[in-house]
């Protein structure tokens, strides 16, 4: 994976500050991770409105493409 920018990664801290460092699927505050909903390699933006936080479970599952994030 590349590097993330300190824009991203600012990103990825406000969005898990935004949803009180909860995965967003189950509630676990257990290692939460700020996953971009569009990724950066399909332009998704550095923004918080970007990011979901997840457990790393769940976040595995993303990836794993077990699961799929939908934003409306």
């Amino acid at each position: 994976m590349a590097k993330r920018s300190s824009e991203h990664i600012k990103a990825q801290k406000d969005g898990k500050d935004r949803d009180f460092r909860a995965c967003q699927i189950c509630g676990s505050t257990d290692n939460p991770q700020g996953h971009h909903i569009i990724d950066v390699k399909y332009k998704g933006a550095a923004s918080v409105d970007n990011i979901i936080t997840l457990c790393d479970n769940h976040h595995k599952k993303v990836h794993s493409k077990k699961i799929d994030i939908v934003k409306f």
